[in-house]
């Protein structure tokens, strides 16, 4: 257990405790002070200074990336920002280039943007096959059995967005390097909480947003991609592309020899301002206390879950799971309703109720949510 007093303190830094018991952190992270100061500060220099603002908010973005890179073993030069997991899924698509001969393997604990690239638009050109899912979880035999010499890519969450399933992700390179197939991330529900470490696990693509456990704001999101794709020609190109971009040559476009190729224009500042902020309170707390602390408090809640005859679908393995928890009851909708009229926010969807306790919950809190569930399913 870690002390009240420290958590306590923590709390201090996310005013949304004022308002709601939050349950929901791994969707849209709650916006931490130090992250509303930074952006705010930023907003306030835009305002009295036009584009003076500009050289130090760039000067952020490039400290971003170094930021980004350090949490995942990286070098710099392999970090593109986007303005969304999406986007990084549909550029680390555009480099992939699945051709109609080839497949692509996906799962059906994927999110959305997992899946629609590959099934619409651009890139939907070879043949999709979905890993069907058995208790909550992904069993390797059914990704094998999938997997062939024509594969393009496994596109997989490193932890899925309903069940909570977490992948061992050396297993899962273990099968795409034994095939030569390309290996896609989505870090989105695990990053923050879950180490990912590119030098341990080599991967293509992580692609994730910085606006769950990384703790900022919507509209910022990371693309890592291995050293063979840095020579790739982008899909799009813009002046940040050009590594001779201050020889203001129209007629000449020199391409960067590493990921800024990709960038193409001005990121979102104010974003980029707030997701260094986050990155650095991440630092700062520590990862390692982090996911320790949101592993308690997720093992709680699935304990005492167990207790109320609700259909729990994340695994209760300790090694599986990364804070989410996913359960069903019958009428979920009325009790995410009963939740809502407590102030206490969480997710619902696939007919079913979601909660990621944040390492700043108290265990005062989730028993608040555990006694609404309780008196919801025994009345």
């Amino acid at each position: 257990m870690n002390s009240e007093k420290q958590i306590e303190e923590l709390r201090k830094l996310f005013p949304v405790t004022e308002h709601w018991t939050y349950l929901y952190n791994g969707s849209i992270h709650p916006c931490a002070v130090p992250v509303k100061e930074a952006m705010q500060n930023y907003l306030e220099k835009w305002q009295n200074g036009g584009e003076a603002a500009f050289f130090k908010a760039y000067d952020d973005f490039t400290q971003l990336k170094e930021e980004f890179a350090e949490l995942i073993d990286a070098k710099t030069d392999n970090i593109v920002i986007t303005e969304s997991t999406t986007a990084a899924i549909n550029l680390a698509g555009h480099l992939i280039k699945p051709t109609a001969q080839q497949n692509v393997v996906v799962t059906d604990l994927a999110f959305m943007s997992n899946t629609y690239p590959w099934l619409a638009g651009q890139l939907a050109n070879a043949e999709v096959r979905f890993v069907k899912s058995r208790d909550g979880k992904i069993h390797l035999d059914d990704l094998v059995d999938m997997v062939d010499d024509n594969t393009a890519v496994v596109h997989i969450c490193a932890v899925t967005v309903g069940s909570g399933y977490r992948f061992d992700l050396a297993q899962i390179y273990d099968i795409t390097s034994k095939f030569n197939v390309s290996l896609m991330i989505d870090g989105a529900q695990a990053l923050g909480v879950v180490d990912i470490n590119i030098k341990e696990i080599p991967m293509d693509f992580l692609a994730t947003t910085a606006s769950k456990w990384l703790m900022g704001p919507a509209g910022v999101g990371f693309l890592y991609m291995d050293d063979r794709y840095l020579k790739a020609t982008p899909p799009s190109v813009g002046w940040l592309s050009a590594k001779n971009v201050s020889d203001w040559n129209v007629r000449n476009c020199i391409l960067h020899d590493d990921a800024m190729r990709f960038q193409g224009g001005i990121p979102n500042l104010i974003g980029v301002t707030g997701a260094l902020a986050g990155l650095k309170l991440l630092k700062q707390i520590g990862r390692e206390f982090i996911e320790s602390r949101i592993n308690e408090l997720t093992t709680y809640v699935i304990e005492k879950l167990s207790r109320l005859n609700v259909d729990i679908v994340t695994p209760s393995n300790q090694n599986e799971r990364a804070g989410i928890i996913f359960f069903r009851t019958p009428d979920y909708l009325e009790l995410h309703a009963r939740l809502k009229a407590e102030n206490i926010y969480c997710g619902c969807f696939q007919e079913g109720i979601r909660v990621d306790p944040g390492f700043y919950n108290t265990y005062e809190e989730l028993d608040k949510f555990l006694s609404v569930v309780k008196d919801y399913m025994t009345h």
